[in-house]
């Protein structure tokens, strides 16, 4: 099946191949509008399953040059979640990132004051506040983000801040024992790349910690249509389950060490905040949101059972540099 580029409109697209495997043969699985941002008014994106590998890509995507139209500095939630959502709520997050990075440490055989840790997309500088937090040093500590105002903040923190796309990044080899990439995969244009990139920075037995969005979760069969939260079109362009994304890790020449899903609150937020405007209750809608403690909190409790069966729509996936 062939899809023409998209030319106009407010975010412009282009057609792209799989990522995995390079293909250009596929299915349309959903499509859907901007609902979390409405950059791009009532512009409709389709996301799209490879029928040779599997794995399920937006096509077509927006361009490169879309990214600060995708991405509004000024009020995409990853860059000042802080700011934006309540101590309360902040904390929490805070306290439930440390328990899902701590696997990760686990296998770091470095002592803390001598751990060189990286984080992809680092944002706000929560996961790297956190690893602070644990002992590391924070000139040890490294974040990256497309946003030159995220990173002129996380410098403002103390941590060493770089201004470049995942797919770019250059550092020397070997270069860190660390390395975190939080839902951040799903949103490169080249997640094969990212991986080779994050295997020559690490130094031999490092770890790359990964979390994303697992499209095999058990809520996707319900609203696989076009609500799931997992989507977040436009700016989700690989979404892949716990099968591809470790073939990929181990294509690149990753061993992985753990696959665990993990309690999907964001997604399940986003997902009724999508039903939500639908219907055209968006009144209603905007109390899903990703920094209301309610709903976040009973999203949590919610998907438990389902995260310990392995059944969730987020996962982590934690591999080492053989």
């Amino acid at each position: 099946m062939s899809v023409e580029p998209t030319t106009s409109g407010p975010v412009i697209c282009e057609h792209v191949r799989c990522s995995g495997c390079g293909a250009d043969e596929f299915t349309v699985i959903a499509r859907g509008p901007d609902y979390d941002h409405r950059c791009s008014g009532d512009q409709v994106f389709t996301m799209v399953r490879c029928n040779r590998c599997g794995i399920d890509y937006l096509n077509p995507r927006p361009t490169v040059e879309m990214l600060p139209v995708i991405y509004p500095s000024e009020n995409y939630v990853c860059y000042d979640f802080s700011e934006k959502s309540g101590s309360f709520v902040a904390r929490a997050r805070a306290r439930r990132n440390l328990s899902k990075v701590r696997p990760a440490l686990k296998y770091v055989t470095q002592p803390a004051d001598k751990l060189r840790a990286l984080d992809i997309g680092a944002g706000d500088g929560t996961l790297l506040r956190i690893l602070c937090s644990g002992g590391i040093l924070p000139e040890n500590l490294t974040g990256c983000d497309i946003d030159a105002h995220a990173v002129e903040n996380l410098r403002k923190q103390g941590f060493n801040g770089v201004v470049t796309r995942a797919e770019d990044l250059a550092v020397p080899a070997a270069s860190f024992d660390l390395i975190t990439i939080s839902h951040v995969i799903e949103h490169v244009a080249e997640p094969r790349l990212v991986m080779e990139r994050a295997l020559a920075a690490l130094a031999p037995g490092g770890i790359f910690w990964i979390e994303t969005p697992n499209i095999a979760g058990w809520d996707w069969h319900l609203f696989k249509g076009g609500t799931w939260g997992g989507y977040h079109f436009p700016r989700h362009w690989t979404i892949f389950s716990k099968k591809t994304l470790r073939r990929m890790l181990e294509e690149v020449g990753f061993e992985v060490l753990e696959v665990s899903t993990l309690a999907a609150t964001f997604v399940w937020v986003w997902t009724i905040n999508h039903i939500l405007q639908n219907l055209g209750a968006k009144r209603l809608a905007r109390q899903f949101a990703l920094d209301k403690f309610l709903p976040l909190a009973f999203f949590m409790v919610f998907d438990l059972l389902p995260s310990w069966l392995g059944l969730a729509s987020n996962m982590r996936v934690i591999a080492r540099k053989k």
